[in-house]
């Protein structure tokens, strides 16, 4: 009789076993994670310059403030907090996305002869470098916003003094409240900050160059 109660009793911890394993593990399965990328299509003659300037440009891979320097996505509902996303993340750091959109961006322009991260055989005739100050989703009670601000310095090669600088610090409303649009924000926020770089950078090397040095 003993033996039977214990057969019956282990039959049943088997049968509880098989119908509540697979719910406990549905409850605990880890939530797959997302990644995206800042990202935006330039057109023919779109943020061309009208001169290239006979001089070359290295760009330096971005600085980053520590707070953003992971490839979790920040969001913030006050300025004195951090929040970060555990499954929405950067396809890349956030520092080295900037910086490849930045070279892009001038490689497509054609301001400089040449636009470049590693030095070629000549040494460049001037440096970019930069630093992100904040790449984040800032939400305001109802309301969401994209969130991009940097430091952009121009110095000569092996040179401290900076000779041109560039503030960008901007906001976009989201109006689809998920990270993809906050993202796809931020992507045309730094479209058209390159283009106004772009126009301010040119100025400069008009007056530090000449056009009479330019071609065509």
């Amino acid at each position: 009789m003993e033996k039977r109660m214990r057969a019956l009793g282990a039959r049943w911890h088997f049968l509880l076993a098989a119908v509540f394993l697979p719910l406990c593990l549905s409850c605990t399965a880890v939530p797959e994670k997302h990644y995206f990328t800042m990202a935006y299509v330039l057109l023919p003659n779109q943020g061309r310059a009208v001169k290239t300037f006979p001089v070359n440009l290295r760009v330096r891979q971005l600085d980053m403030t520590p707070a953003y320097d992971t490839e979790r996505i920040v969001y913030r509902y006050s300025p004195y907090e951090f929040q970060y996303y555990n499954y929405m993340l950067w396809a890349a750091k956030p520092q080295k996305m900037l910086t490849d959109l930045m070279v892009r961006h001038l490689q497509h322009a054609r301001l400089f002869s040449v636009v470049a991260v590693e030095y070629s055989d000549h040494p460049p005739d001037y440096e970019l470098s930069g630093t992100v100050f904040a790449i984040e989703e800032q939400d305001s009670g109802a309301e969401w916003f994209a969130h991009l601000s940097l430091r952009l310095r121009l110095t000569r090669y092996r040179g401290e003094k900076v000779v041109w600088s560039y503030d960008i610090n901007a906001k976009k409303k989201v109006y689809n409240k998920a990270p993809v649009y906050v993202v796809k924000a931020l992507s045309e926020l730094m479209e058209e900050q390159m283009q106004k770089m772009t126009a301010d950078l040119e100025r400069f090397l008009r007056g530090k160059v000449g056009d009479r040095e330019t071609g065509s």
